[in-house]
């Protein structure tokens, strides 16, 4: 999967050791000769202190055990060894050298620093002590889990891997998605490898190359591109000057299972080996590292409602990295690394698709990452170009044409007749999945980063300026198969209005409660598009007849509602009630691509114990179709980041931090894709009327374009400001405050321009006063047009769309020492909104009962989760046995009361009208979003290991018990009103799964 948003972090792939060195008297040290190495990395580091006695040694990579030697002539030497150095982080030490009486070279093990003083960033190092000491789930988004509030992504129907931070989103209208978010970005080796489509993670690998990985979640300086959730850094492993290497072998399987008390029926086992081996190519000059993992799992499925078995389905992994250093100087070096991971799946994991609806998946790709790095007296130059090929293709399992089912459900009594119908997702989802889809994601980056350094009668000013161009391409080729894909009524439907003395008319269809719906007569784009279609049908008469009930030559909404009845079956594949269709009329792969200068300056300033951060960064993207035309330019967006940090005693262990910033969420290509396939496959969205399916809206091709950037469209940003306190009370420990709030503003969605402003005749669908002094009209001014473009929807800034967050966060944390370490954090988190767009087109400019500035729709957040707590400890013995735990509790996540249409789910209406702006309808239900309060619910997860040598080879085994307390009740109920199948509103649907041993052992040579 592919990269975009591409300002790359190779300036923050290395950390920094700065040493201050005086004599037995305090007093600083002018020449002394500071040196650093460390066994895992080919670089070197010397410099020469200046007449303050600091020195300052620069591009280390990240590890902890780098030794630092000081020398001067008359003073005995001083030799730290284990001083850690982390990614972005300036490590700070202390020297103080004797006079020379006897030769002798003092030796300290160091402390590991803990606390960074200089800066206000928020971010924690997932180190190899701590991920090789706990049960996680190998992979590196297993790994997030660990930091302090990031939210649990078990509720995921994806697999997960993409949880929500902060203000970053953790919930979606489209298919009522809980527990993944699209507002982080995901870095290997300071490449971005985030899914530009989809916003979620893009790329896998193997967790036996990680030397470290770096998770920030706030306070994010001029130098990243800044998220509304995290970002994350992995950093790989480069080899050495002695050949090592691991062999490893990972199982779990039905054994060793517990009982599933939920769904018995559902089970799983694994298998994951891999290999990696590193050394020299040329001692001191030329190393390499790689590694290949193979992983097979088999997952018996499950239907979510009534736990019937479904299928085993298979998915394969292979993943190859390999990694080339060469330090052709002392001031030189050039970084070749190579990664793949081809995925193969032959079925869907997700409950809730049954095996009518079944596909096969493959996807993954091939990167490229070259480096150059050059180290001067006073800077460092830093250049990298990367290239990404990457796929997520779908295949329908069966070759049958979908057809989704509806039904009525979640109704009160008409006339004291329950209309409600009984049914299971297997009624709803005859057919089969129905598409093929092959969409491949590359990308091209190149990039420049500089950092130099400059004394001044003011202070030490670090100064970093970066530039990135990204390029990135998407083409996809999708068909129907039958091309068509069909939403169909049962005819049980029927049955069940007649017996209240209703009809199943397309008013029934818009105003009830369905388990899905699709054309909505009461929606304005949906309608308008019906009646231009119907005005220049060539049998344009007979239409009005049936439709024009009163003969005044215009068919309103309610005329159509009343007079539109479905109770054809002619042509449907499974015999049931026509009612909506997605034609596919003409086919042919399409291609877009997205363009992006990147650039930033920052100025680190330090004047005593006050240490200043100040800097911008500049981004600017270019949109273009499938015919290769430019469809939009982003104007430049400028984004200041100011923070300040204040070493209270000048001792380099407390510190107070200030931080404002502005992060800009760059649009995603699935904007593009909407506002640029101008050629190749066109889908017709029709309706069954009049004995015909009537098409109401056409998506694709040179037609009608489906949607413009409006010329007023800006960047979604947030705005962050934190305050933080953190002190280092030595032995490697630390805790940490930090007060956050944020705030989200200019968020994207798309609109209806005849509903909220003018059609192309001139008219409105404004269903209210444009006058009224709650008016929720917007006029072409708005959007920056004069007329109306003649597109079916219009990409822009959503009007009054905000969400607003408040946190607070307390970490503890003890660095691996003495056998033991610790990670523990509690967060409380608020956070209220009227909207879930995040750069998708959603309902909230089609429909005016959603638009964010209408009645009921500001509230809690969905997605929100209230308060968290986490654990992480380990111990170790010098016999080699080791005993680690986890364990994580949260308070449950807040969902909405929902109904479902066109796959999202939308808050449910109230019962009754009321009137606002001067309009009369049924507006948001009062206290539906956001209403429902999932269980809370926690994890005890542990690890015991142990670990013994046999000459040349260390043997590692050990046994991770996740789920030890074998909890299994509810963490997600029903959210919708009418239910999913044979599920009720408030049933629960997904439970924490059962006890579990995982077994495994490696060997390191």
């Amino acid at each position: 999967m592919a990269v975009l948003y591409s300002l790359p972090l190779l300036a923050q792939i290395t950390g920094t050791i700065k040493v201050a060195v005086t004599d037995n008297n305090l007093n600083p040290l002018e020449g002394a000769t500071v040196f650093a190495e460390s066994p895992d990395f080919i670089s070197k580091r010397s410099a020469v202190t200046k007449a303050d006695g600091t020195a300052t040694l620069v591009a280390l990579d990240p590890a902890s055990n780098y030794t630092v030697t000081v020398t001067k002539t008359g003073f005995n030497g001083a030799k730290n060894k284990n001083v850690e150095v982390n990614s972005g982080s300036v490590t700070s030490l202390h020297v103080s050298l004797a006079l020379q009486n006897v030769e002798e070279e003092l030796v300290v093990i160091s402390e590991a620093p803990v606390v960074d003083v200089t800066k206000a960033l928020t971010s924690q190092n997932i180190t190899l002590e701590l991920t090789e000491s706990l049960p996680t789930g190998r992979s590196y988004q297993s790994y997030l889990q660990l930091v302090p509030g990031v939210m649990p992504d078990d509720f995921s129907s994806t697999g997960g891997g993409n949880p929500a931070s902060r203000s970053g989103l953790g919930y979606r209208d489209i298919g009522g998605e809980v527990g993944d978010s699209r507002d982080n970005f995901y870095y290997i080796e300071g490449i971005n490898v985030t899914d530009p489509v989809q916003g979620t993670f893009g790329a896998n690998l193997n967790t036996e190359i990680i030397q470290e990985q770096k998770v920030i979640t706030g306070g994010v300086p001029a130098e990243y591109i800044g998220a509304p959730g995290l970002i994350s850094n992995v950093i790989t492993k480069s080899g050495g000057n002695e050949f090592t290497g691991s062999v490893n072998y990972y199982h779990q399987d039905d054994s060793l299972v517990g009982d599933n008390d939920n769904r018995e029926d559902e089970s799983f086992s694994t298998f994951d080996t891999a290999f990696t081996i590193g050394g020299p190519i040329i001692r001191d000059k030329m190393w390499f590292f790689a590694s290949y993992r193979i992983l097979e799992r088999e997952d018996d499925v499950v239907a979510e409602d009534t736990a019937e078995f479904l299928r085993t389905v298979t998915r394969e992994d292979e993943q190859f990295f390999g990694k080339m250093t060469w330090q052709m100087t002392n001031a030189d070096k050039l970084t070749l690394s190579i990664f793949t991971d081809p995925t193969e799946r032959d079925g869907s994991t997700d409950r809730s698709v049954t095996n009518a609806r079944n596909r096969a998946r493959e996807q993954g790709g091939d990167r490229y990452i070259l480096n150059y790095q050059r180290v001067f007296a006073n800077s460092v130059l830093e250049a990298s170009y990367s290239m990404h090929n990457g796929e997520v293709s779908d295949f329908s399992s069966d070759r049958e044409t979908s057809n989704t089912v509806i039904f009525l459900g979640g109704n009160d009594p008409v006339a004291g007749t329950d209309i409600n119908v009984d049914n299971t997702l297997f009624d709803q989802q005859l057919g089969a999945f129905g598409e093929d889809i092959i969409d491949e994601r590359d990308n091209q980056t190149i990039s420049l980063n500089w950092e130099f350094f400059v004394d001044s009668g003011f202070g030490h000013h670090t100064i970093k300026v970066g530039a990135a161009m990204d390029k990135h391409t998407n083409y996809r080729d999708r068909f129907y198969i039958g091309n068509a894909d069909y939403t169909s009524i049962d005819q049980r439907n029927v049955i069940a209005l007649q017996g209240a003395g209703l009809s199943l008319n397309a008013g029934a269809v818009s105003e009830l409660s369905w388990t899905d719906t699709d054309f909505d007569v009461y929606n304005p784009s949906d309608f308008n598009g019906l009646i231009n279609t119907i005005d220049g049908h060539a049998d344009r008469d007979s239409f009005y007849s049936l439709l024009d009930t009163d003969g005044d030559g215009t068919i309103t909404q309610d005329e159509a509602a009343a007079a539109i009845v479905f109770n054809s079956t002619e042509g449907n594949p499974n015999g049931m009630i026509n009612y909506d269709r997605t034609f596919q009329s003409q086919d042919g792969a399409q291609e877009t691509e997205s363009e992006g200068l990147s650039l930033y300056i920052q100025d680190t300033w330090d004047v005593g114990d006050f240490h200043f951060n100040i800097g911008i960064r500049a981004e600017r993207w270019e949109h273009f179709a499938t015919t290769g035309e430019n469809i939009y330019t982003f104007d430049w967006d400028l984004a200041p980041r100011l923070s300040a940090a204040w070493d209270i005693n000048g001792e380099g262990r407390q510190k107070l931090t200030a931080y404002y910033g502005r992060y800009y969420d760059p649009i995603r290509n699935n904007m593009t894709n909407f506002a640029g396939s101008l050629s190749g496959r066109v889908r017709e969205e029709q309706v069954f009327i009049n004995d015909q399916w009537v098409t109401y809206r056409t998506r694709g091709g040179p037609q009608v374009q489906d949607a413009f950037f409006a010329p007023t469209t800006k960047t979604p940003y947030t705005d962050e400001i934190t305050l933080g306190y953190a002190v280092d009370f030595g032995r490697n420990m630390s805790l940490e405050v930090n007060l956050i709030k944020r705030n989200v503003r200019d968020i994207l969605e798309d609109y209806d321009l005849s509903l909220y402003a003018l059609d192309t005749e001139g008219g409105t669908a404004y269903p209210g006063p444009v006058d009224d002094p709650d008016s929720l009209f917007l006029g072409l001014d708005y959007f920056g047009y004069d007329e109306n473009p003649g597109s079916n929807f219009v990409i822009a800034t959503l009007a009054g769309g905000k969400r607003d967050y408040e946190g607070a966060e307390i970490v503890f944390r003890k660095r691996f020492s003495n056998g033991w370490q610790v990670l523990s954090s509690l967060n409380y988190n608020d956070m209220e909104g009227n909207t879930n767009s995040d750069s998708n087109a959603d309902f909230q400019g089609d429909v005016i009962y959603l638009d964010p500035r209408s009645p009921n729709q500001y509230g809690r957040q969905p997605g929100l989760i209230e308060n968290l707590f986490k654990l992480a400890a380990s111990y170790e013995w010098n016999n080699g046995l080791q005993v680690g735990g986890s364990y994580r509790w949260n308070s449950g996540v807040y969902t909405s009361r929902t109904r479902l249409a066109s796959r999202r789910h939308l808050p449910v209406l109230a019962d009754e009208e009321t009137t606002y702006a001067g309009i009369t309808r049924r507006w948001l239900a009062e206290g539906a979003v956001g209403a429902v309060e999932n269980p809370s619910f926690s994890t005890l997860d542990l690890r015991v290991q142990y670990r013994r040598d046999f000459g040349l080879i260390t043997g590692e085994f050990f046994l991770d018990i996740f789920n030890s307390l074998d909890d299994q009740d509810a963490i997600l109920v029903q959210d919708l009103v009418a239910g999913q199948g044979s599920s009720a509103f408030g049933d629960p649907k997904l439970y924490q799964a059962p006890r579990r041993f995982f077994l495994g052992m490696r060997a390191l040579f």
